[in-house]
């Protein structure tokens, strides 16, 4: 299955009289990890919303290997795109397997059992996010990072080429932030996913990323590799401080003093 491709032209939404969105265009790369950064409530989060068929555009559109993603029904975009929402719920008697098999509902019925290939893609998904061991715990037992891996698992399980990821790291202590960072280039790197998420912590951006999207006032301001996008004036217009930001070959970093 190749790469999705995916692209944002000119793009506008409202909450009633407050523009939230406007005129957004941009193209993810495929293959490759792309993050959203911006101040708060800059429409980051309005914004993988929208490109995740959870609201409606004023304008503009989304599209998904060239077609627009509102003529795609929910069933089938999901067997395209996989999404781990910022507040991820589930009943704390269910079992890490029972959630991640939710996975499958695009590819299914409720009138049928689970198939061959459901039991498969679940299996896979729990052993590359490396939650096999607890896959009958029940979910109000797991730590913050077996939730988050949990979550991400069932993502996988639609097995898609498209993942988007709403601040993943929220939540979580350093060990667990950088846990998730890792895996979610492992599975980049080793499955070829297309990934969008959004981040707010500036340095793990620059460290997991391929390409950021700066977004300022509910529009793009730049674009391009972190070494490109992650600097001085660029921190100054987003965020509206003045930080130094330093290199190291071909690693930055923010001084958040």
């Amino acid at each position: 299955m190749a790469a999705h491709r995916l692209q944002v032209e000119n793009l506008s939404f409202a909450y009633g009289e407050t523009a939230v969105l406007r005129g957004v265009s941009f193209t993810v790369r495929p293959g490759a990890v792309t993050t959203l950064m911006g101040a708060n409530a800059c429409g980051k989060t309005t914004l993988l919303l929208v490109m995740t068929k959870n609201l409606k555009p004023d304008a503009g559109r989304v599209l998904l290997d060239g077609r627009d993603i509102a003529a795609l029904r929910l069933r089938d975009f999901a067997r395209r795109a996989a999404v781990v929402h910022q507040k991820n719920t589930a009943p704390d008697d269910l079992s890490v397997e029972q959630l991640v098999f939710y996975g499958r509902t695009p590819y299914g019925s409720p009138f049928r059992g689970r198939s061959a290939e459901d039991e498969t893609r679940v299996a896979l998904a729990m052993a590359a996010t490396g939650i096999t061991d607890i896959a009958r715990q029940p979910m109000g037992t797991l730590s913050g990072g077996q939730r988050q891996r949990a979550f991400i698992a069932m993502a996988l399980a639609q097995d898609t080429k498209l993942l988007f990821l709403d601040e993943p790291t929220t939540f979580l202590d350093i060990r667990y932030q950088v846990e998730t960072l890792r895996l979610i280039r492992a599975l980049n790197a080793e499955r070829g996913i297309t990934i969008l998420m959004v981040l707010h912590d500036i340095n793990q951006a620059a460290l997991y990323s391929d390409e950021v999207i700066a977004l300022k006032d509910g529009a793009v301001l730049t674009q391009g590799p972190p070494r490109e996008v992650i600097t001085e004036e660029t921190v100054f217009a987003v965020y509206g401080v003045r930080l130094p930001v330093r290199a190291d070959g071909e690693r930055i970093w923010v001084l958040p003093a």
